[in-house]
């Protein structure tokens, strides 16, 4: 790593078991220096993630894990094992280097995107129930859709032109809240 490197080393400091998947892992490893000054950099480029400047955390999903970026830390869940981490762990890295590289060329974002809730989510969906999604309910899929777990282009119904205020409401909902949203949609 050259002399322009921010973050030259995030070391794996804890393994356990993972609480949301006991077949999976979490991990917490420590930054070499302070990365919260990328943070708002980090927001502006990452769709979906989650923002807290006063608390200086920036959350995302990739891939079903979670992971929290912390100024001096990572904690990461849903792991497939020590490998994946390391995996996660290079990504961060190259991530967080990568977008300081950039920052200049960057409009920082410091405004806190909140997650959408199921139930805002689940009174546009068209209620149907249908199934066709893989999910028994509309209110089980909104749970998956909020939670970025599924697209809304699984919901056949919601593009019937019975729904097209809900599904209007819904995209702009979800594009507001910095969900992936088709390019169609943009």
């Amino acid at each position: 790593m050259g002399k322009d490197t921010f973050v030259h080393n995030l070391e794996i400091v804890r393994v356990i078991a993972c609480l949301a998947d006991p077949n999976k892992i979490r991990f917490t490893a420590n930054f070499d220096r302070d990365v919260a000054e990328t943070f708002p950099y980090l927001n502006a480029i990452l769709p979906g993630a989650i923002y807290n400047h006063p608390g200086k955390t920036l959350t995302l999903h990739r891939d079903g894990r979670l992971l929290t970026i912390y100024a001096l830390k990572v904690e990461a869940a849903k792991i497939e094992n020590r490998d994946d981490a390391q995996d996660v762990v290079r990504w961060i890295v190259g991530l967080i280097n990568e977008c300081h590289r950039k920052r200049a060329t960057i409009k920082p974002n410091f405004e806190r995107r909140e997650r959408l809730g199921v139930i805002d989510i689940v009174k546009l969906l068209p209620g149907t129930n249908c199934k066709r999604c893989g999910q028994p309910t509309c209110l089980a899929f909104a749970a998956f859709l909020a939670a970025e777990r599924v697209s809304i282009m699984i919901c056949t119904d919601i593009f019937l032109s019975d729904y097209s205020e809900r599904r209007k409401e819904l995209i702009t909902l979800l594009k507001a809240s910095g969900y992936s949203v088709p390019e169609s949609f943009v």
